[in-house]
């Protein structure tokens, strides 16, 4: 009679599931401390595959991890632009993080067809520059990738 019963009662087959709904919270948080998918991943003590199947499986969890990824771009925006106005700022270490994390807006498209590479060996003396003239050199050399040094002396 017990094994008709243990029959009938069907276990589910693997382990259950380590998903929580509180992650939910926890995985936005984390998104709004600028953490990448993998930290996420590791704070919570599973694996990516884990968060993609859950993504998958929880419709509350990839709304979580959604937002997180807005706010996770929305604190290294912020990061860059407090970098703009700092004494040091790795603008190369910046760029390469944000267009790694985030393709879709920070990629640089590039068309098809011949291209063109001027190079110049000239100098510019920032101090003769007057203010918007700074800021548009600062994002020139932002956006070619370069690293800015701020003279606290320079304003």
């Amino acid at each position: 009679m017990a094994i008709k019963k243990a029959i009938k009662e069907k276990r589910p087959v693997g382990r259950p599931s380590l998903y929580r709904p509180e992650y939910c919270e926890k995985v936005i948080e984390l998104g709004r401390k600028g953490c990448s998918p993998a930290e996420i991943a590791s704070d919570l003590d599973v694996d990516r595959a884990t968060l993609i199947r859950w993504t998958d499986e929880h419709e509350d969890f990839r709304t979580a991890i959604t937002r997180a990824k807005i706010h996770e771009q929305a604190w290294w925006e912020k990061a860059g632009k407090a970098g703009m106005v700092a004494d040091k700022f790795n603008a190369a270490v910046w760029t390469k993080s944000v267009s790694a994390r985030f393709r879709d807006d920070y990629s640089e498209k590039r068309e098809e067809g011949p291209s063109i590479t001027i190079v110049t060996n000239s100098a510019v003396d920032v101090r003769q520059l007057d203010a918007d003239s700074r800021d548009a050199l600062r994002m020139a050399l932002l956006s070619a990738g370069k690293t800015i040094e701020h003279d606290p002396g320079e304003r």
